[in-house]
C-alpha cells in the first residue's frame, strides 16, 4: 500500500521529500488545489483519521492552513511545526501538481539512531546479567547496593527509551482508575523512601480514563524529585484538582526553587547535542539536563495534558502535572504492552532507586 502511494508522487517533489526525511518518519498525504485529499500513506491514515476525498484544514491550525494555501499559490516549500494529540510535528509541505504534499514527520523518533538502540538492547542484557550476580552476593548489604546501582542504569535506559520512541494517545492501555487513589498511593510508597513528611489534599475518589502505570510512573518522578531538593526540616504536598477539563496534580517541594527561565530547557535539553565537556559542565553546577521532567511531560501530553511550574509560596517549587478528560472512545481499545517494561521488578524499586 505504502509502496502504491509514494509511486504516484511527482519525481520531483519525492527528491525535495527525501531530502528532507526518511519516508519510514512520515506521515504523507497529498492534496488538490482545494485542499481535498487525494491520497496518502497508512502512517497518514492513522494520525490523521481522514480519508480521500475530506479536507485536510480541518485538522491544521490556522498557521498551517495559511502556510499549505501559500504553498499552493506561490509553488514554494514551507516547514511549520504542528501540535497533534498533544504531540508535535514538523510538517513538510511541498507543491505538489496543482496541490501540495505534506509530510508530518516526529523529530523525536527519527533522532532515535543506530546507536542508541545498540546501547539500549546491550545495556538492558548486560545489567539483566548482573542482577542475576548482585542476588549471589553473600554480603546482604554489598548486593542491596549492587542491585540499587543495577536499577538506576536500568531506569534510566527505560526512560529513554521511552522518550525517544513513545506511543500514539490511541495505543495507550486507558482504563477508568481513581487517580486519588493513585496519588495517595504514590504518597505512600514515596514517603517509605524518603525521610520528608508527605500530605495528600484530594477528594475520596476522582475518576479519570487514564494509562494507570504511566501515571504512577510520572508521580514517582514527581515525588523524588521532591524528595531530591526537599529539606528534612521541610514537607512535601500532593494535591489533586479536577476542574471539569483537567486533572491536575500538583507536587510542591521546599527546595531552592527551579528557575522558571530555565524549565523549558530543562524539558527539552534531553533532545540537544551537547558536548561532554559542556555536559559536565552544567553537572558540576548542579543544572545538568535529565529525563526525569521530559518522561513527565510526555505522559503528560499523551494524556491531553501539560507539565506546568510555578514558585511555592514559603519558598520551593510547584509542579503541575495536567490530564485532560480523555473520550470514553479511547477506553480500552489498546492491545500493546505497557511502554515501561517492569521486567520482573518492581516499578516501585525501579523508580525509588535513585533515592538513597
Amino acid at each position: 500500500m505504502a509502496d502504491i502511494f509514494f509511486s504516484q508522487i511527482d519525481e520531483k517533489t519525492l527528491r525535495e521529500l527525501l531530502a528532507r526525511t526518511g519516508l519510514r518518519d512520515a506521515a504523507v498525504v497529498t492534496v488538490s488545489s482545494t485542499l481535498h485529499i487525494e491520497n496518502g500513506n497508512q502512517a497518514a491514515a492513522r494520525l490523521t483519521g481522514l480519508h480521500p476525498l475530506e479536507r485536510i484544514d480541518q485538522l491544521l491550525s490556522e498557521q498551517a492552513s495559511a502556510a499549505l494555501r501559500d504553498c499552493i499559490a506561490s509553488h514554494t516549500p514551507h516547514t511549520v511545526y504542528e501540535e497533534l494529540d498533544g504531540l508535535e510535528y514538523r510538517l513538510e509541505i511541498l507543491p505538489h501538481r496543482d496541490g501540495a504534499l505534506l509530510a508530518f514527520v516526529r523529530d523525536d523518533r527519527a533522532s532515535y539512531d543506530g546507536t542508541l538502540r545498540v546501547l539500549h538492547a546491550k545495556g538492558t542484557q548486560y545489567l539483566g546479567a548482573l542482577l542475576a550476580d548482585a542476588a549471589q552476593v553473600d554480603d546482604p548489604v554489598l548486593a542491596a547496593h549492587l542491585r540499587r546501582q543495577c536499577l538506576r542504569m536500568h531506569r534510566l535506559l527505560l526512560h529513554s527509551d521511552f522518550l525517544h520512541d513513545p506511543p500514539l494517545t490511541e495505543q495507550l492501555q486507558l482504563h477508568y482508575c481513581d487517580l486519588a487513589e493513585l496519588c495517595r498511593d504514590a504518597a505512600e510508597q514515596a514517603a517509605a523512601h524518603g525521610s520528608v513528611p508527605i500530605t495528600v489534599h484530594a477528594e475520596e475518589t476522582c475518576i479519570a480514563l487514564v494509562e494507570p502505570q504511566l501515571i504512577r510512573t510520572a508521580l514517582y518522578n514527581l515525588l523524588t524529585n521532591a524528595l531530591h531538593v526537599t529539606p528534612t526540616d521541610g514537607d512535601i504536598c500532593l494535591s489533586l484538582y479536577d476542574d471539569g477539563a483537567f486533572f491536575t496534580t500538583t507536587v510542591a517541594d521546599r527546595g531552592p526553587g527551579l528557575d522558571a527561565a530555565r524549565f523549558e530547557a530543562l524539558l527539552s535539553g534531553w533532545q540537544m547535542p551537547a558536548p561532554l565537556d559542556e555536559y559536565l559542565a552544567l553537572a558540576r553546577q548542579g543544572t545538568p539536563p535529565g529525563l526525569g521532567l521530559p518522561l513527565i511531560q510526555r505522559i503528560a501530553q499523551l494524556h491531553g495534558g501539560s507539565l506546568l511550574l510555578s514558585p511555592r509560596e514559603g519558598g520551593g517549587s510547584q509542579l503541575h502535572f495536567t490530564l485532560a478528560h480523555l473520550p470514553e472512545a479511547l477506553a480500552d481499545h489498546n492491545l500493546h504492552a505497557p511502554m515501561i517494561l517492569e521486567d520482573g521488578y518492581p516499578l516501585e524499586e525501579i523508580e525509588f532507586s535513585v533515592l538513597g
